[in-house]
């Protein structure tokens, strides 16, 4: 069996995301994956990079981390997420800049394991927070489990097969610490929530472990939170002149 440590949405924020590492430390995992959008809001751009490239065995670019380096994505983004954008690009070099680059889209883990940042729908992007989404986005997804970010919330979606053969789609929202299984006959969408930025209500980072064996077994995913250092990354957040907004918001989980 194969502990994954699961993490997304980091989002600048380098005290949720030490906190988060030495939390997993304690767990004992045997690989990391991050599912994208290390940068943008939050003031720490460059020390998360640094983090997720040196700690992270899997990484998946995510749609702030795309718009560091296509400014035309910008125009999809509210006034105070540009503001970040705009202020997260001038803090990256060479070698940042770089390290974005050749993170890849999409990762496949074995047959049935798929990492994307956002949709398992290939050449699309979509947020994936309720119902009729993932349906659509169970469509591309043949087999197995697909672990994806982007909505800042934990959620777990399952595809099953009906008695009519039809498919139906269910969604289980996780609970801090509790243990969800994943059935080998059906089919996933797991999200751990996010680490720098949670929009759940609850200003905790969120992660989560996932149990993983072979196709053939059922694994597990659990989602973890963890408080950490708010008022130090809203702090930061201010000292770099970012919106303010963008501070506010960690401290109510939205």
């Amino acid at each position: 069996m194969t502990r994954y440590g699961v993490i997304s949405d980091i989002h600048g924020n380098a005290q949720a995301l030490m906190t988060v590492y030495e939390k997993l430390g304690e767990m004992d995992v045997d690989r990391i994956i991050c599912l994208g959008d290390i940068v943008g809001y939050g003031a720490s751009p460059t020390k998360c990079l640094d983090l997720v490239l040196s700690y992270c065995d899997e990484v998946v670019r995510g749609n702030h981390d795309e718009a560091v380096l296509d400014t035309e994505l910008g125009r999809y983004f509210n006034n105070a997420a540009l503001a970040a954008l705009n202020w997260t690009r001038e803090q990256l070099g060479p070698y940042h800049l770089h390290a974005i680059s050749h993170m890849k889209t999409r990762i496949r883990l074995g047959d049935s394991l798929l990492l994307v940042y956002d949709t398992p729908v290939l050449h699309d992007s979509a947020y994936i927070h309720e119902l009729p989404q993932a349906i659509g986005a169970f469509q591309a997804l043949d087999e197995g489990i697909c672990l994806h970010g982007h909505t800042h919330l934990p959620t777990v979606f399952r595809a099953t097969i009906s008695e009519s053969g039809g498919t139906e789609v269910s969604l289980e929202i996780p609970e801090d610490g509790v243990p969800i299984t994943l059935y080998p006959e059906d089919r996933y969408l797991c999200n751990p929530g996010a680490v720098g930025q949670p929009r759940d209500n609850d200003s905790r980072a969120a992660f989560a472990i996932l149990e993983y064996t072979t196709p053939e077994e059922a694994a597990t995913f659990t989602v973890h939170r963890v408080a950490y250092d708010i008022e130090g990354a809203q702090l930061e957040t201010h000292k770099a002149g970012l919106p303010a907004i963008l501070a506010e918001r960690l401290e109510i989980g939205t």
